[in-house]
């Protein structure tokens, strides 16, 4: 009888043991920002933080904000980047200065405190939700 439970734990073992040692994905988006807009069909900037905890890297491949007719990953002078690699263990802030989403085009007018869904797509995480909530835009100097 050891040796049937044996060759059970072995076969057990070869099916499923290999998939125990895929690494694990582990991205999450952080709840960002939107710069607010005075009328519906404005263009603005979306801003949040990517933080990668598994022990590969994954691709921003895509994202979507609905209330926008475009969305796009543009770099700090507003160049399209078609993806964004985040390497394991990176916390990747998408800000002003840096990579960040532009909306183009705006369904409604995006008021102070509302929040906009989005979805981000990355190439082994798959689909993430997250919302961006509506805040000031910043004054020129």
């Amino acid at each position: 009888m050891k040796s049937f439970w044996s060759v059970v734990g072995l076969a057990v073992w070869m099916t499923f043991g290999g998939s125990l040692a895929q690494a694990a994905i582990e991205v999450t988006v952080d709840h960002g920002a939107v710069w607010q807009t005075k009328q519906a069909g404005e263009d603005t900037e979306g801003f949040f933080d990517i933080h990668n905890d598994g022990d590969s890297a994954d691709v921003l491949t895509a994202l979507d904000c609905s209330d926008a007719d475009t969305t796009s990953l543009v770099d700090a002078n507003g160049k399209a980047l078609k993806t964004l690699t985040i390497q394991p263990g990176q916390v990747v802030s998408l800000s002003q200065q840096g990579p960040h989403v532009v909306l183009l085009n705006t369904h409604f007018k995006v008021d102070f405190g509302s929040v906009l869904p989005c979805s981000f797509t990355f190439q082994n995480a798959g689909d993430i939700a997250g919302y961006l909530n509506a805040v000031p835009a910043p004054t020129a100097p």
